[in-house]
């Protein structure tokens, strides 16, 4: 994996079993989201104004969160 990495979680405030994965890459980031703990589809490269405006940034940020590995 690259060294240029950043990745931030956030507890999402409306849903309590959901946590948002920010990635900071050179070119950009990176959106994915975990349910239980268990990566719930692909993921989608966003600009950092969208994922402001979805409101992300303003949620509880998780220092201690590892996601689950996901089965099949």
């Amino acid at each position: 994996m690259a060294d240029n990495v950043e990745r931030r979680f956030f507890q999402d405030r409306y849903n309590d079993l959901k946590v948002w994965e920010v990635v900071k890459l050179s070119h950009g980031y990176y959106l994915r989201q975990y349910i239980n703990g268990v990566q719930f589809g692909r993921g989608s490269r966003r600009r950092k104004s969208d994922i402001a405006d979805i409101g992300i940034f303003d949620f509880e940020e998780l220092k201690d969160f590892q996601p689950r590995p996901q089965i099949g």
